[in-house]
């Protein structure tokens, strides 16, 4: 009994041949496309936009205080006024 090798034959030696010259061609394409290298400029132009947004918010947020502050003030003023005109009513009414 001999026994017969079997070999990869011309199919799956051109499958292979293929396959190579595929992952050569992506691996190509990858690196023109930027690759890493343009994810961490990515990452960093997002970082700082992100940083320029919080510090405006932080802006933003101190004017509304501010704003809200003046608002409270005149309303307290404003009840109060009101407040006296209606004891002077009241005490007009009495009399």
């Amino acid at each position: 009994m001999a026994q017969k090798i079997v070999k990869g034959g011309f199919r799956a030696t051109l499958a292979l041949i293929i396959a190579l010259i595929a992952l050569i061609f992506s691996l190509i394409s990858y690196q023109r496309t930027g690759g890493l290298g343009g994810l961490d400029e990515q990452v960093k132009a997002l970082q700082k936009r992100t940083d320029s947004l919080r510090r405006e918010t932080i802006q933003q947020m101190g004017k509304l205080e501010e704003k809200t502050k003046q608002l409270t003030q005149q309303t307290g003023e404003v009840l109060e006024k009101m407040g006296k005109t209606l004891k002077l009513d009241e005490a007009r009414e009495k009399k």
